[in-house]
């Protein structure tokens, strides 16, 4: 793996579908892996909309150099009160294997670690890939769901 320097995690704001759509299509095995049509501009419009109207739910472009290079979405409160939830966190394909996902992560729990007590990922579909991921970054198997979810977890340092 090539190290990476930094990452920064930009809030998605009302204009910024196109730049997610355009992670979402340098990603097309991320789509396969999970039996989804890639979403289409609209798809992804009605989702920023979706995000920006709901309280608990946070989206971040992640940015290297000014690109963005991925994406990361998670859900405060969930699925309790003192929890939050990644349920997705997507590097573009031509970025994968920088590290750029781990500074993510890194950096959101940095974020997190004062209000959230546990914050769990979500792995959709057959991907040991990201269960490893999660693995490494110290996350446990708490569970597995309908339809093909797996849940992981980590106790987050509180104030």
């Amino acid at each position: 793996m090539t190290p990476t320097q930094e990452v920064l995690l930009q809030p998605v704001a009302a204009g910024d579908a196109p730049l997610i759509q355009q992670v979402y299509q340098a990603s097309p095995k991320h789509f396969e892996r999970i039996a989804m049509e890639m979403p289409g501009l609209a798809d992804v419009e009605r989702e920023v909309e979706a995000i920006l109207s709901d309280p608990n739910r946070r989206a971040y472009l992640i940015l290297h150099d000014g690109r963005p290079v991925g994406y990361l979405d998670y859900k405060l409160h969930y699925p309790e009160a003192a929890d939050a939830t990644v349920t997705l966190i997507l590097i573009a394909e031509p970025y994968r294997g920088r590290g750029f996902a781990r500074q993510a992560v890194a950096d959101l729990e940095a974020m997190l670690q004062h209000d959230v007590g546990r914050l769990f990922a979500a792995v959709y579909g057959d991907n040991p890939g990201a269960e490893a991921f999660w693995r490494k970054l110290g996350y446990r198997f708490l569970k597995s769901g309908a339809p093909s979810v797996r849940w992981y977890y980590k106790r987050l340092k509180r104030a």
